[in-house]
């Protein structure tokens, strides 16, 4: 199986940043879940990046989403045969979807 390159915009980069401090805060005895749950996400997103489902209220066209259980999360995310672009990391619980920014 061919694994495809993964990058993060800035906007999910801030994202991610911002998720692994509140965790830390938060959840402080198990601080590892973030990184596994997010290092598994992409493992399997590089191999079958069509796993996620449609989003088709994003403004960027092929948004798709995968949802992270134990971190109650969405990764939306666009692909094609050679990238996978991680565009935001957002809490399943927030009130709206997450802003993308841009490239």
């Amino acid at each position: 199986m061919t694994r495809r390159k993964i990058r993060f915009t800035a906007t999910a980069q801030n994202h991610v940043r911002l998720l692994r401090r509140w965790w830390s805060e938060k959840n402080s005895t198990h601080p590892e879940i973030l990184q596994q749950d997010l290092d598994q996400a992409i493992g399997t997103l590089s191999i079958l990046p069509g796993i996620g489902v449609r989003y088709p209220s994003a403004p960027i066209p092929g948004v798709r989403r995968l949802y992270l259980e134990r971190l109650t999360s969405h990764l939306y995310y666009t692909y094609d045969e050679h990238e996978i672009v991680i565009r935001a990391l957002w809490h399943a619980r927030r009130g709206s979807g997450p802003e993308f920014g841009s490239r």
